[in-house]
């Protein structure tokens, strides 16, 4: 809501929000597993929102990951993804009505 109401138009709300969803997808275990990423960028790839979710419907789906290394995020990641849905939900959602606030009056 808040990154729709940012911006004027739909187009620019879908090139921002691919242009931000870009990067995280690609730093995540959606494609590779995170042992064979360099050891600096492992960490941003084992905590990022969309490997949790990705680690979270493999394991709900039966199919963990047989790459897992040790680590919060790889063994909790459907608790990991829980997190991360409440902490971006409750940075988002109020500076979305404060956004549509600010604009309605």
């Amino acid at each position: 809501m808040w990154l729709g109401l940012s911006v004027k138009t739909p187009e620019a709300t879908q090139q921002l929000s691919f242009t931000v969803l870009f990067p995280i997808t690609f730093l995540s275990n959606v494609f590779v597993p995170t042992q064979t990423l360099p050891s600096w960028l492992r960490p941003v790839a084992e905590w990022n929102p969309v490997s949790a979710l990705t680690a979270a419907t493999r394991q709900l789906w039966g199919n963990p990951n047989p790459f897992a290394a040790s680590g919060f995020p790889v063994e909790h990641p459907i608790e990991l993804t829980l997190i991360w849905v409440v902490v971006l939900v409750a940075i988002f959602a109020p500076l979305g009505v404060l956004r549509y606030r600010s604009m309605s009056s």
